[in-house]
């Protein structure tokens, strides 16, 4: 009797050691690791993440953490360091997200950054319409992009065939393809904030718009392993919860977080530009080019047409598949 209860005891004990170490700060489940990778590429859609990495949101709830900022050129450089383990969180177009999921990439969305309506600009008056850029050389950030895949749908809209286009897409990121935009070395750059405003304003116009083709979409979402969220849930869900802040503080004090963005550009562009660029609505159009929000709209549409034109070798059967619980309550789509 005297050896059952020692043996109840100690069960006991370990419990409650089990509890208090699963309780205790830096636990599994709860902080990040010790060295955390975040990337995303230059943009005005990046704006929560910069916002997080000059305010130092992520150190001062975690001052053991060392977190390196990573500002990279291209999005294949971050899908292929997420899917490495390099990367923790990445930052990615919808389009490369839903192409790593359908090829296995264990990944999902931990939060999205924005809607986006992203602009088809040319410079030459004689490209006006869609079927004017048959034979033309068009830039992309990436074939897999979620401007690639605009682009196709504008195709099969417009055109009939939404390969038509394919044969003259070319992949450069977005300083890049505005520079090449601006002197004539290619025909059309399908592009984002703050490129397509900036374009604009130099001489280029409008040829398309991916709200007029797709409806309100998402536009840029995080990406973290499944093994990552499993790992670090308590984390996954602050990170989650500092991009609502960001989103907020971006709707509440817009000329803050404009010095703050200009500040992180070195000065140009000016505070005065992004103040307008954050809001930007453009003419007859009923929402802004972004829209703050982590709720994500469009997933399914997008994979779907997707699937339909052999850009996925699948399709989710919910939107929920692709995002991790933190995204559940947003009502996504």
């Amino acid at each position: 009797m005297k050896k059952r209860l020692l043996i109840v005891v100690a069960a006991l004990a370990a419990a409650l050691l089990a509890a208090f170490a699963a309780a205790a700060p830096g636990a599994k489940n709860q902080g990040p690791p010790s060295k955390l990778t975040i990337a995303y590429q230059p943009g005005l859609g990046y704006a929560p993440l910069i916002l997080m990495k000059r305010l130092r949101t992520i150190e001062k709830r975690y001052p053991g953490t060392s977190v390196d900022w990573k500002v990279l050129a291209s999005g294949t450089p971050i899908t292929q360091g997420v899917v490495t383990g390099d990367i923790h969180i990445g930052a990615v177009g919808t389009g490369p997200m839903l192409v790593g999921w359908a090829r296995g990439v264990n990944w999902k969305i931990i939060a999205p950054l924005n809607l986006g309506d992203l602009w088809l600009m040319a410079k030459d008056p004689g490209i006006r319409t869609i079927a004017d850029l048959r034979g033309k050389r068009i830039a992309t950030p990436t074939n897999t992009s979620i401007q690639a895949v605009m682009l196709r749908k504008m195709a099969q809209v417009k055109l009939g065939d939404h390969r038509v286009l394919d044969s003259g897409l070319l992949a450069l990121d977005h300083p890049d393809g505005m520079q090449a935009l601006l002197t004539g070395q290619i025909d059309a750059h399908f592009t984002s904030p703050p490129f397509q405003f900036q374009e604009r304003v130099r001489g280029a116009h409008i040829v398309g718009k991916s709200y007029g083709y797709f409806g309100a979409h998402s536009f840029l979402v995080t990406v973290m392993q499944q093994k990552f969220y499993d790992d670090h849930t308590g984390f996954a869900r602050f990170f989650y919860n500092q991009v609502v802040a960001m989103h907020n503080l971006i709707k509440k004090n817009p000329l803050r977080v404009s010095r703050i963005l200009s500040a992180d550009a070195g000065g140009q562009p000016t505070w005065r530009q992004f103040k307008q660029w954050l809001a930007f609505k453009d003419r007859g159009s009923k929402r802004p080019a972004l829209t703050w929000t982590t709720r994500p709209l469009g997933l399914m549409r997008t994979a779907a047409f997707m699937h339909r034109t052999g850009q996925l070798s699948k399709a989710p059967n919910n939107w929920r598949e692709l995002v991790f619980p933190p995204v559940y309550p947003t009502k996504g789509s």
